[in-house]
């Protein structure tokens, strides 16, 4: 029998040949199963106890990553299997070799490629064959499921970050609802301003999720947040705010505080600077500089500015806040012409695209 040659031989060959019939009928049957087993990229494997060989198909010697004229054996199945998974794997041969245990031998591991070194995970079945109570041979499939393994994994990760971002993020909203609460005036001011910075919250994670998580445009963020907080559409955006910088991904940690700031800023500045008129603009920038992202907010063409009396939510939002949750340095100047904000983070926090805004 050849390494190919996977078809069991019966314990007791039929001691008449085979008519012509029976022989088609087999030839069928093979050849429905060889379709079965590559629609579901499937690998057979023949282990017989008593001589030791190993008999394998050409999908499994792919998947253990063997080189076409190297003999399969058990020794060479067990170097492959990954260290970490070698003890479950043997514990559940040797149930598979107890006469008492019902159920077949199956179990899911990794193997690393003789010849390429490649690690894949492997879902391996077999049905153990027994004489006298005796352990005879196990004839078994091999399935590759490093795709599926690999999807499972990016899930967990997913969940993991899910509940350190859920912690997180209810940890923001209390904090913008105790600190709303304290520099409104009314019920009905608290429930405007808390609306508003939820919205702006939710619209951050909105880009964020449409990404997988793997973080959020520049551009998109801006215009996203500047959209809602001004109520204009894209045209109109157009011609009150200037927005110029690299196309870059911010992540995920970033696209949040920045969304933050840049909402502070929007409804500051349709309220009491330079969007409260209609000839007055604001200019957001971006830039990289010595392993730095410096982002600079500027208004123009409204009310003469002074600093504000006393610091309020927002205040603190685009001065402190934004700056301590991403490792930088912020900066709120009050010009006669206009309010000026900046921000300078390590430029870790995005990734550069080639395209230009």
């Amino acid at each position: 029998m050849t390494d190919t040659d996977i078809r069991p031989e019966p314990l007791d060959a039929p001691s008449a040949p085979l008519c012509c019939d029976t022989t088609n009928e087999q030839a069928y049957a093979l050849e429905r199963m060889q379709l079965a087993l590559d629609a579901a990229r499937t690998g057979i494997w023949d282990w017989n106890l008593i001589t030791g060989e190993v008999h394998i198909d050409p999908r499994v010697r792919r998947l253990w990553g063997l080189p076409d004229d190297a003999e399969a054996s058990f020794e060479i199945f067990r170097n492959a299997l990954h260290p970490q998974d070698r003890k479950r794997t043997k514990e559940a041969v040797n149930v598979a070799l107890d006469p008492t245990h019902e159920g077949d031998y199956e179990i899911e591991y990794r193997v690393i490629g003789q010849t390429d070194r490649i690690e894949r995970w492997v879902s391996v079945r077999g049905r153990t064959f027994f004489e006298n109570g005796r352990a005879v041979r196990i004839l078994g499939t091999a399935r590759d499921i490093t795709e599926r393994k690999q999807r499972e994994q990016h899930v967990r990760v997913l969940l993991r970050e899910l509940v350190h971002r859920s912690k997180n993020l209810l940890a923001v909203v209390q904090a913008m609802a105790r600190q709303t609460a304290a520099g409104s005036p009314s019920v009905e001011d608290f429930q405007r301003k808390f609306g508003a910075r939820l919205q702006a919250l939710s619209m951050a994670h909105d880009l964020l999720v449409s990404q997988d998580w793997r973080g959020a445009s520049m551009c998109d963020l801006v215009r996203a947040q500047m959209a809602y907080c001004l109520d204009m559409k894209e045209g109109e955006l157009a011609t009150r705010a200037t927005i110029e910088g690299p196309r870059i991904m911010l992540k995920p940690e970033a696209a949040q505080n920045i969304g933050l700031a840049l909402h502070e800023l929007a409804t500051n500045a349709l309220s009491f600077g330079g969007l409260s008129r209609p000839e007055g603009a604001v200019s957001l920038t971006w830039r990289f500089d010595d392993g730095r992202l410096n982002i600079e907010w500027r208004e123009s063409g409204g009310p003469a500015v002074t600093a504000p009396p006393r610091e309020g939510f927002g205040h603190k939002v685009v001065k402190r806040l934004v700056a301590q949750a991403l490792d930088g340095t912020a900066t709120l100047h009050f010009p006669p012409e206009g309010l000026i904000w900046t921000l300078s983070i390590p430029a870790s926090y995005a990734t550069v695209r080639e395209e230009l805004a």
